[in-house]
């Protein structure tokens, strides 16, 4: 369950620094004179943005901080930054949330300064600005920019989800999930943000409240309740699911219908091979287990060091000690000392408790050259992740009842 846990907590960090709160489509979030520019910019329609800005007659601040966005995106670095900054210094809200997300993006070629997003971020947050206000709670909660503050994280992603905007309203969830001495999780107001989250469309939240639901954490304990959600979050484009998924029913006890038994394992290694071939590193290596133990699937030990192998590159410690041990007992049929010692290595800088222990046990027999070799090759390793870094926010889908 340590695996499956942390790869689950991997993919329910968002793969943004920053998100945009939900838009209201008739850009009633801003000035009036502003909205039919507005409007087309979020059509993305930003020629007839562009041109509808320029023709105002008395530009504003506000104004100023939206033109200069569009001409971001259209190329236009130099002239964009110039107005969203002169539009920041005038005290234009829109203009210090458009600059602190340059800062953080390192875009219009200005350097990443997450410290200065922060204050940005702070100052439009005060004035209302609920984008802004998701931001800077986003920042608090990973400590990004900021020394990390669940109490800070929580303040400004309650004010942003006010007007229930789904993002904030899963953004506040995940704060309300974790603690923090002093503070402590609040498992039921959680899942109630998960909830109503997910009943918007937002399969990061389907994925969080079935987890809930299938643990009972904050709301009753409903297995098929918890299935149906994780099943939508699946088939909507988060492969994480499938993974709990198979621990849902790795987790149904045995009975002593051995049918019924081998069906549900079947089933659980099943969703197990949907996530290990997304990418989902914990799923590959409990199907990698699978293969070597001969469990629901042959025995296979090649498979299995695939499997393992594919987990370990993306950093999984648990994968990169059963690789280091595969590759110095050569169960699969390939000996590699070099690379074993290189993956134990890793699995004990991880935090793998075993990995010490066998290095040790085994260096009486390889050779001196051959555990260096592996320990310079453990310091320059980087990690593959097989996941895509989607810096958009997740799309939200039709829900079924």
């Amino acid at each position: 369950m340590i695996a499956a846990r942390s790869a689950l907590a991997a993919a329910l960090v968002a793969a943004s620094a920053v998100a945009q709160a939900q838009q209201p489509p008739d850009a009633s979030d801003v000035a009036a004179p502003l909205r039919p520019a507005v409007v087309a910019y979020r059509q993305g329609d930003v020629a007839t943005a562009e041109r509808t800005l320029r023709s105002l007659g008395a530009p504003s601040a506000d104004s100023e901080a939206w033109l200069g966005a569009i001409l971001l995106d259209r190329g236009n670095k130099a002239e964009g930054l110039r107005l969203i900054q002169r539009a920041a210094d005038a005290g234009s809200a829109e203009g210090q949330h458009r600059l602190a997300l340059v800062f953080i993006t390192g875009d219009a070629g200005q350097a990443r300064d997450p410290a200065r997003a922060v204050e940005l971020f702070a100052k439009a947050a005060a004035q209302g600005h609920r984008r802004a206000q998701l931001n800077l709670g986003t920042l608090y909660l990973r400590g990004q920019g900021v020394q990390r503050d669940l109490i800070q994280a929580r303040a400004w992603l309650e004010q942003a989800a006010m007007d229930g905007d789904v993002y904030a309203t899963y953004a506040l969830g995940r704060a309300m999930s974790e603690s923090a001495p002093p503070v402590s999780a609040d498992s039921t107001r959680a899942a109630d943000l998960f909830r109503r989250a997910a009943e918007k469309g937002h399969m990061r939240a389907a994925l969080r409240y079935g987890l809930a639901l299938a643990e009972g954490s904050g709301v009753k304990q409903d297995l098929a309740a918890a299935q149906r959600w994780l099943i939508q979050a699946q088939q909507n484009g988060v492969p994480e699911a499938a993974l709990a998924l198979g621990d849902m029913a790795v987790r149904t006890p045995a009975t002593r219908d051995k049918a019924a038994n081998e069906k549900i394992l079947k089933s659980a290694i099943s969703w197990y091979q949907v996530a290990a071939g997304a990418g989902v590193p914990s799923g590959q290596f409990k199907l990698a287990n699978a293969y070597l133990a001969g469990s629901g699937v042959a025995r296979d030990p090649v498979q299995a060091q695939l499997w393992y192998s594919r987990a370990a590159q993306q950093g999984l410690p648990e994968a990169q000690q059963a690789l280091g041990v595969m590759l110095l007992t050569g169960v699969a049929g390939t000996m590699d000392p070099v690379e074993a010692f290189k993956w134990l290595y890793l699995a004990e800088r991880g935090g793998h408790p075993e990995a010490r222990a066998v290095r040790e046990k085994a260096g009486d027999k390889v050779a001196d050259r051959d555990r260096k070799r592996g320990e310079a090759l453990a310091q320059t390793f980087k990690p593959t992740f097989e996941l895509p870094s989607d810096e958009s926010l997740p799309r939200l889908v039709p829900v079924r009842r």
